[in-house]
Formats: C-alpha cells, sequence, structure tokens
C-alpha cells in the first residue's frame, strides 16, 4: 500500500466518523428541539387556561363591581332623602322641644301637685277617723 492508498483510506475513515458524529448531533438536537416543541405547547396551553380563567375571574369581578356600584347608588339615594327629610325633622324636633316638652313637663307637674292634693286630703280624712 502506497502513501497516496492510506491517505485515502484515512480520509475515508475521517469522512466517516464525521458523518456518523454528525448525525447523532443531528439527531440529539432533533429531540431537544422536539422536547422544547412540546414544552412551548404545554405552556402555550396553561397560558391559554389561565388567560381563560382571568376572563372569568374578570367577569366575577365586573358583576361583584356592578352590585357594588349599584349599593354605593343605593346608598347614595338613601343619604339624599335622610338628608331631604332632615329639615322637615328638625323642624318637628323644635315643635317637640317649643311646645309639647312643656305641656308634657307641665301635665306631669299638675298630675304630680293632683297626686299631693289627694294624698293629703286623704290623709287629713284618714286622721279624722282614726281620732273618732
Amino acid at each position: 500500500m502506497d502513501a497516496q492508498s492510506v491517505l485515502y483510506v484515512a480520509l475515508a475513515i475521517a469522512a466517516l466518523l464525521l458523518s456518523i458524529v454528525l448525525s447523532i448531533a443531528l439527531l440529539a438536537i432533533r429531540r431537544n428541539m422536539e422536547q422544547l416543541t412540546r414544552r412551548v405547547d404545554e405552556t402555550l396551553r396553561q397560558v391559554e387556561m389561565t388567560a381563560e380563567d382571568l376572563r372569568k375571574t374578570n367577569a366575577s369581578v365586573r358583576e361583584i363591581l356592578a352590585g357594588v356600584e349599584q349599593g354605593v347608588s343605593n346608598v347614595a339615594h338613601f343619604t339624599e332623602g335622610v338628608r331631604a327629610l332632615r329639615g322637615p325633622v328638625d323642624v318637628a324636633t323644635m315643635v317637640l322641644g317649643h311646645t309639647v316638652s312643656p305641656v308634657l313637663v307641665n301635665l306631669a307637674g299638675g298630675l304630680a301637685g293632683v297626686k299631693a292634693a289627694a294624698s293629703h286630703i286623704l290623709e287629713r280624712f284618714g286622721r279624722k277617723e282614726e281620732r273618732k
């Protein structure tokens, strides 16, 4: 075998080894790409599910906020009604304070006076009967 034949055989073996190494490397790269593709697909599915959950949650939150806004509106309406009623209530309180309350005090005083008088009269009649 001459040197040129040895060189050709060495080059053929090197080319064969290079093709085997490249095939193994390409197969590993392909396998890694498939794994990455599966992981990306799974991640996208998770993102889609999360987005759907967020959409449902957003709808629920909007319903809750609508209820809260309605409640706030009702409270505001009630407060306005109470404010509107406050004037007549203040007038009624003043009327009670200046007219009805003194009348009740005078009536209570009168009743106390009548009771005292009746007690005094009964006591006087009771003493006279005891003396006899």
